[in-house]
């Protein structure tokens, strides 16, 4: 807890901002003690406003029918370009807090509009595209773990491991990449 800070800071400015509230949103009652966390619900929608013990940042999820989703996931749909870039916001002080709050509170209602609403076509779309985001993540780490053995290997002229390799991230090579692929794919053959 920041020292300095009333215990009761995120509740108190989430509580007067009322954006929430006045979106038929109610705050749950069994959270109210905690310092730093306030959580609304409304249906079967829950909204939780945080600001880290350790991270001091603050940000909010979303868990809509048992299933949890960050702001960022509502912005790939709308606005990708800026959920590739989009950071949570540290606060240490009151006034960072209050600041950091409202900028959020901004971004729910630009960005999370459609789920507190509880458009289903909306959360339909996001889920589609959090699979395809998913599936594209895990093969950009994939090649982040594949790329500095496939260029040992090539060093070390050991085409056909480095063809092997290469080939498994053929989707994320670099136009280099490619050319030390087809040149290994050749020397292994030749």
């Amino acid at each position: 807890m920041l020292s300095g800070i009333e215990p009761n800071l995120v509740a108190i400015i989430v509580a007067r901002r009322n954006s929430l509230k006045t979106s038929g949103y109610s705050r749950c009652p069994e959270v109210e003690a905690l310092p730093t966390l306030v959580r609304y619900r409304k249906n079967d929608i829950g909204v939780d406003v945080h600001h880290g013990r350790q991270s001091y940042e603050i940000g909010c999820g979303f868990t809509v029918a048992g299933v949890r989703y960050s702001l960022s996931d509502f912005m790939r749909v709308t606005d990708s370009d800026l959920a590739k870039t989009y950071r949570l916001r540290a606060a240490t002080s009151p006034e960072s807090v209050a600041t950091c709050l409202e900028d959020l509170s901004v971004m729910v209602q630009r960005y999370g509009a459609a789920v507190l609403s509880g458009d289903p076509q909306f959360l339909a779309i996001v889920s589609e595209r959090r699979e395809q985001w998913l599936q594209e993540y895990s093969l950009d780490v994939q090649a982040e773990q594949i790329r500095p053995q496939a260029e040992s290997a090539f060093r070390q002229g050991d085409y056909a491991k480095a063809a092997e390799l290469y080939g498994l991230m053929r989707e994320r090579l670099s136009p280099a990449e490619a050319k030390k692929l087809a040149f290994a794919e050749r020397r292994r053959v030749g």
